[in-house]
């Protein structure tokens, strides 16, 4: 990871990943061996970090299986609180709803909310639709019956990281208008909103050594999506969405990303249809930065950023 724009902790916190990486050797056969291997690097970066009151492993019914979420409660304050839905990263293949535990905790505590941190249906077991439809059955849930969790669940957040906050962004198309009314804003932190390949930060950082690159983004997206109508369908395409409907965002994106601009593209379709959208461009951060907050002070600074937004919106 060379590239001059990169800014040293960034550089410091990929290089300790590889360390770790190497340290594990190699993947097990198949995709759940590289599942297991992408879970068993998260376990150092989400070491530390403050406790909550309760963490709880459970599910919640969805269309063809009970989908599993971690639900983070930071006090017992005998009311109910705001929540935030949100949904890992992972190229669509990776990643759990205690991917980002640190991360999670961390918001948790510095926002004084709930978090519900979801799964989805992964390739190649499930593709483009089976996750978005999964993300509208947790809304639809938790919008009905997060009270038993101490949720207030008319006060929700949603939003997740990367291919994550295209889910996320998806369920929301997918989801009942009840349920869209509950969701009264979102966070997404270097999310992938389109298929666009040919934008200035594809262009600018589609470098061998950095991932993910345009081949990577394309080939994702052929596998997810397909090459056919499903391209043009807005739950999977949030540009095509009705933008009126969105509710305020919180948009985070890394300046050494190839999907950088599909943040920018995403903020300016809010702006252009007369809602809010906070975009934040993270100087010298690759796609990765939001998981490296043990380390990683721009990190910890757009969790900090995340908080404070959450706290505006749906104060805890």
């Amino acid at each position: 990871m060379n590239h001059p724009d990169i800014d040293p902790q960034m550089r410091a916190a990929s290089a300790r990943n590889d360390e770790i990486l190497r340290g594990l050797g190699p993947a097990a056969p198949g995709i759940a061996g590289v599942r297991q291997q992408f879970a068993r690097a998260r376990d150092w970066w989400n070491e530390g970090g403050p406790a909550v009151a309760r963490v709880l492993d459970t599910s919640v019914p969805g269309p063809e299986r009970d989908i599993p979420v971690r639900v983070y409660v930071p006090e017992d304050t005998g009311r109910p609180l705001p929540a935030y839905i949100y949904f890992h990263g992972g190229g669509y293949r990776l990643g759990s709803p205690a991917s980002n535990d640190r991360q999670l905790r961390e918001l948790a505590a510095a926002w004084g909310g709930i978090v519900v941190s979801a799964d989805y249906a992964h390739m190649p077991e499930q593709r483009f639709p089976a996750p978005v439809l999964e993300a509208a059955a947790v809304y639809e849930w938790v919008a009905r019956h997060g009270a038993r969790w101490g949720i207030a669940p008319d006060r929700l957040a949603f939003g997740g990281s990367s291919a994550g906050a295209n889910v996320a962004m998806g369920g929301f198309e997918a989801a009942s208008e009840d349920a869209r009314a509950a969701l009264r804003c979102a966070a997404l932190v270097v999310g992938v909103f389109d298929d666009a390949l040919d934008t200035a930060s594809m262009r600018q950082y589609n470098a061998t050594d950095l991932l993910p690159s345009v081949a990577s983004a394309r080939q994702m997206f052929d596998d997810y999506a397909g090459t056919g109508e499903h391209r043009r369908d807005p739950r999977f395409n949030a540009l095509l969405q009705d933008a009126s409907r969105w509710p305020p965002l919180f948009l985070a994106a890394a300046e050494v990303d190839v999907f950088r601009d599909s943040s920018v593209a995403l903020a300016e379709r809010a702006h252009a249809a007369g809602g809010s959208a906070q975009l934040h461009i993270y100087a010298g951060m690759t796609h990765l930065f939001f998981g490296y907050t043990r380390s990683v002070e721009a990190a910890q600074g757009c969790l900090r950023e995340l908080a404070a937004f959450l706290h505006r919106e749906l104060p805890a």
